[in-house]
């Protein structure tokens, strides 16, 4: 998401780089689970309600990447783009997690995010060549989440990277691909506000 950051408070960043790139609207914010002890209320934010966010420099320090986080009114943010969206950017396969996201989109409706989604938003090199390839998808049928996770573990093993999917069930949660694809009878299930186990029988219903 955007909004104006130069109304948080960045004080406590040290690398001014990274202050740079927040105070002049570079880098979007990360919409994140809140760090209070909440598990009411639905998965999704109004703008009534504060945000919690977080942001994540592109270039590594000392073999770490830099992150800060903070939070705005919902009423605040002035663009929102979703990792489904993020899929249609027009970006170049520079990495293994870029290339393999445009062959994939290719075959498949796929959501973005992780490091790949702020590298197609910013323009920015905030993958490499071990970068993981973080995926979400919804309304898919059960055999249409098991042909996305063969041809996503062909690529995995013929590229050499790892690919995560998570699910988008109708809840609100997620769930993740490969352990869908298992033999578990209950799930973890992962919500904006809370993590649950789903138990196997239901997810369907949700899908």
């Amino acid at each position: 998401m955007f909004s104006d950051w130069r109304q948080i408070d960045t004080s406590t960043i040290q690398n001014e780089d990274f202050k740079k790139l927040i105070v002049q609207n570079i880098l979007p914010g990360i919409v994140r689970r809140e760090e209070i002890d909440t598990t009411q209320g639905d998965n999704f934010y109004s703008e009534k309600e504060t945000v919690f966010i977080g942001f994540v420099h592109p270039y590594t320090e000392n073999g770490r990447r830099l992150r800060f986080g903070s939070s705005i009114p919902g009423k605040n943010i002035t663009k929102l783009v979703t990792p489904y969206e993020i899929t249609n950017f027009k970006f170049q396969s520079r990495t293994p997690a870029l290339s393999a996201l445009y062959d994939i989109k290719n075959e498949f409706k796929v959501g973005v995010w992780g490091s790949t989604s702020l590298e197609i938003v910013t323009g920015l090199p905030y993958t490499h060549d071990m970068s993981d390839l973080d995926l979400l998808v919804k309304n898919y049928a059960p055999e249409e989440l098991i042909n996305l996770l063969s041809f996503c573990n062909e690529l995995e093993s013929r590229i050499g990277i790892k690919i995560d999917i998570e699910i988008n069930l109708k809840s609100g949660y997620g769930i993740n691909l490969k352990e869908y694809a298992s033999e578990s009878d209950t799930l973890l299930g992962k919500g904006l506000r809370d993590v649950v186990l789903i138990d196997r029988k239901s997810i369907e219903a949700y899908l």
